[in-house]
C-alpha cells in the first residue's frame, strides 16, 4: 500500500467553549473554511452579505441512456467498499439524478457499478444490515433502496411519503428510520431542488423517528427534537441504536450537537454533546456506528471519534486542504475509517493509529457522493 499523506490524529482535549457562527452556504460545508467568530447574523438575501448564497453554477454531468447502462458490480466481498455516486444530470434540479452505486476492494482500486432502478434523486446514506444486504436512502424520491451480497438490486421499498435519509437495525429487526427534513419551507435560496409536502398538511416533515416493522409496518412514531441544521430545516439526519437497542443517538447535518432519545420510555434525553466553537467541530454532517459502538462523525474538515455514552471527542482527525468531507464509514478492522469528499468526489482510507491516508480514489462526480460503507456488517 503506498502511504499518500499522513495525518497527525489528536487525543480529546478540554478547550472553552464558545460561540461561533458560519456563514450559510450550499450545503453548508464549504463555510468551514472561512468560519467566522461572533454572534449569527440575520439572513439577508440569496448571494448577499448575512445571507445565503446563490445557487453557484454547476457542471451538469451526462449519464448514458438507459438502455447503454451496464451493471458491473460482483458479489459482495470481505473489505469491499461501496460509495453512492448519483450522477446529477438535470440542470433544473440540483439533487435529481441517476442513481449509482460504485464498488472497489479495500485498497480502493474499482470493481464495478450498479445503476438503481426507481430512483430520482441522490441516494446516500449507506450501511450494511446484519445479514449484508447494502441498504440505501433515497429520501427525495421518497424509496429505500436494498442491494443483495449478490450485487443484485431488489425492488425498492417505500416506507412512507417523509424523507427518511439514514436507519438503524434493531436487536428485535425494528428499523428505526430519521426523518431527514421539517418545517414548512418547500426549499432553500442555495438549492434549486424542491421538497414536497407531506399529503393533506403544510409541512415538509417532522424530523422525528419511525421504527418499523420488517414488513414495512409503522409500529410507532418517537417525536424527537432537533437542532435543525444551519438551515433550520434538518430532522434527524444520522442515526445510531445505543445501549442493545434501547437509546437512539442522532444528530441534525451541520449542527453543532448529538442528541440522544430513550426508545423504552418514549422520552427526549438531554443533548449528549454540544460543540459550541470548539474549533475541531466546525458542524456535524454525518454520524455511523464504529465496530466498538463508537461514534464516527464526519465534520466536513475530516472526522471525530466520540464516546456513545458521554458524547466525549476520543480522536479527531483533520484532513489539509480544502473542505466536503461528509461521508464517514468505519471499516470493521477497528484500525481504518473512509472518508468521502462531497465537493469534488475524493474517497480516501485512512489508519487510525497515525492518520495516515493509506489510499486513494474519486468517484468521478462532484457535489453528489453521499455515503459510504465497508462490507461486511459489524458482527
Amino acid at each position: 500500500m503506498t502511504q499518500v499523506h499522513s495525518i497527525s490524529p489528536r487525543p480529546a482535549a478540554r478547550r472553552p467553549w464558545r460561540g461561533i457562527a458560519l456563514s450559510a452556504v450550499l450545503a453548508a460545508m464549504a463555510a468551514v473554511a472561512s468560519a467566522a467568530e461572533g454572534p449569527p447574523k440575520p439572513p439577508g438575501g440569496p448571494g448577499g452579505p448575512g445571507g445565503p448564497p446563490a445557487p453557484a453554477p454547476r457542471t451538469v454531468s451526462q449519464a448514458p441512456p438507459e438502455s447503454e447502462r451496464v451493471n458491473t458490480m460482483q458479489p459482495f466481498r470481505d473489505g469491499d467498499v461501496f460509495v453512492a455516486a448519483t450522477i446529477m444530470n438535470d440542470p433544473a434540479d440540483d439533487h435529481a439524478g441517476v442513481g449509482r452505486i460504485l464498488q472497489y476492494d479495500a485498497d480502493l482500486k474499482p470493481k464495478g457499478q450498479l445503476w438503481l432502478k426507481g430512483t430520482t434523486h441522490k441516494v446516500g446514506g449507506l450501511i450494511f444490515a446484519p445479514d449484508g444486504v447494502l441498504w440505501a436512502m433515497a429520501q427525495l424520491t421518497p424509496v429505500v433502496v436494498e442491494i443483495a451480497p449478490d450485487g443484485t438490486q431488489k425492488p425498492v421499498r417505500k416506507f412512507s411519503d417523509r424523507m427518511y435519509s439514514s436507519v438503524a437495525f434493531g436487536p428485535d429487526g425494528s428499523l428505526y428510520f430519521g426523518e431527514h427534513l421539517k418545517g414548512k419551507a418547500t426549499g432553500h435560496p442555495s438549492v434549486t431542488t424542491k421538497f414536497k409536502l407531506l399529503p393533506g398538511r403544510d409541512v415538509i416533515g417532522d424530523g422525528w423517528i419511525f421504527r418499523h416493522a420488517p414488513d414495512g409496518k409503522l409500529l410507532q412514531t418517537y417525536k424527537t427534537e432537533t437542532h435543525g441544521g444551519m438551515f433550520g430545516l434538518h430532522g434527524v439526519t444520522s442515526t445510531v441504536l445505543a445501549d442493545n437497542g434501547t437509546r437512539m443517538v442522532y444528530i441534525s447535518e451541520t449542527g453543532n450537537r448529538i442528541s440522544q432519545y430513550d426508545l423504552v420510555n418514549d422520552r427526549q434525553l438531554p443533548n449528549l454533546a454540544e460543540f459550541n466553537g470548539d474549533p475541531r467541530v466546525p458542524m456535524l454532517i454525518q454520524m455511523m456506528p464504529g465496530p466498538k459502538g463508537e461514534l464516527f462523525i464526519s465534520v466536513a474538515s475530516g472526522f471525530i471519534i466520540a464516546d456513545p455514552k458521554t458524547g466525549a471527542i476520543l480522536r479527531d482527525y483533520k484532513i489539509p486542504g480544502k473542505p466536503g468531507w461528509a461521508a464517514v464509514a468505519a471499516s470493521p478492522d477497528g484500525e481504518h475509517a473512509f472518508l468521502g469528499n462531497f465537493w469534488d468526489g475524493d474517497i480516501i482510507k485512512m489508519r487510525l493509529s497515525d492518520g495516515a491516508i493509506v489510499a486513494r480514489a474519486n468517484c468521478g462526480e462532484r457535489e453528489s457522493l453521499s455515503g459510504i460503507a465497508q462490507y461486511p456488517a459489524f458482527r
